[in-house]
């Protein structure tokens, strides 16, 4: 999906998001404006790595068949290491999937 992003809207992450696909999209959308807003963050200036934007999960299921789990998982830890922040999104504290 990030391919598809035209080039004002991309550039070096700066966070890490840590979410939950039981999310719904609203509760997505307005957790991210709701941080970013409590954060005084510039939304300009605030770029995400999602898993689900970034990653193309097909690929990575093509290629786990010729790369072993052992490098996937390294270079998933290089990329949130060079982002250097993580946000972890919760929601349903008292009701876990």
């Amino acid at each position: 999906i990030v391919d598809a992003v035209e080039g004002q809207h991309r550039g070096r992450a700066t966070h890490f998001v840590s979410w939950c696909w039981k999310y719904t999209l609203d509760e997505f959308v307005g957790s991210i404006w709701s941080w970013l807003h409590k954060e005084n963050l510039c939304p300009d200036d605030t770029f995400s790595w999602i898993c689900f934007f970034c990653n193309n999960q097909y690929r990575i299921k093509d290629a786990a068949s010729q790369v072993s789990p052992q490098e996937l998982r390294s270079t998933f830890e290089h990329s949130l290491v060079q982002v250097g922040q993580m946000v972890i999104m919760l929601n349903d504290f008292f009701d876990p999937m």
